[in-house]
């Protein structure tokens, strides 16, 4: 079976990895900017996840014309304050990009600040451009523990998996091996298409 060449408009190593795990099995090969040696500027200015991921897929599609999969997420804490929430700026606070150090810092410190764990989630929004178009699709991913005690082991691109705790298998997101992933159950939504 031919496999459709599909791009992932990102440089995030955690999305990428996370993507082709979720799209493992299926025709699909997914090619990343870094593969095809190009970078555009994308200005993510968008009110959503949603609009983001549209600005990633319509630019890295009309640049190639490969199909192209664009994505944003926010992530969300319980028993944080509103004006505390990361949303879209996870690693900008006060209009401040964090470093990987300071993101884990301030993310243990205001973990902390709340008794030392909560729950997290993500919202997704997926943006796919095609030459048959825009299809979109956001989604609630799934929850995970967000603890203050750092796990120090290396990354696979989203610093914060060293105080991300999986409740399934209770390891440490950095942690995670390939048979890991699969039992948590990862789902790729085929509505997409």
């Amino acid at each position: 079976m031919k496999k459709i060449k599909l791009l992932y408009a990102t440089h995030n190593h955690s999305k990428i990895y996370n993507m082709k795990r979720r799209l493992e099995g299926l025709p699909i090969e997914i090619v990343t900017p870094k593969d095809l040696g190009i970078q555009l500027e994308i200005v993510e200015d968008g009110q959503s996840a949603i609009e983001n991921a549209i600005k990633k897929a319509q630019a890295y599609f009309e640049y190639t014309h490969i199909p192209t999969i664009g994505a944003d997420s926010g992530l969300y804490i319980e028993n944080i304050p509103e004006d505390k929430q990361p949303g879209l700026f996870v690693r900008r606070v006060n209009g401040q990009e964090l470093s990987v150090d300071e993101m884990i810092e301030y993310y243990t410190h205001l973990i902390e600040s709340i008794g030392g764990q909560t729950i997290g989630y993500y919202i997704t929004g997926l943006a796919l451009m095609s030459e048959k178009g825009l299809n979109t699709i956001e989604i609630k991913e799934d929850a995970f523990i967000l603890t203050s005690k750092i796990f120090k082991h290396p990354h696979r691109g989203n610093p914060l998996d060293t105080i991300t705790i999986d409740p399934i298998t209770q390891k440490y997101y950095t942690d995670l091996t390939d048979e890991d992933m699969k039992t948590m159950g990862f789902v790729f939504e085929k509505r997409m298409y």
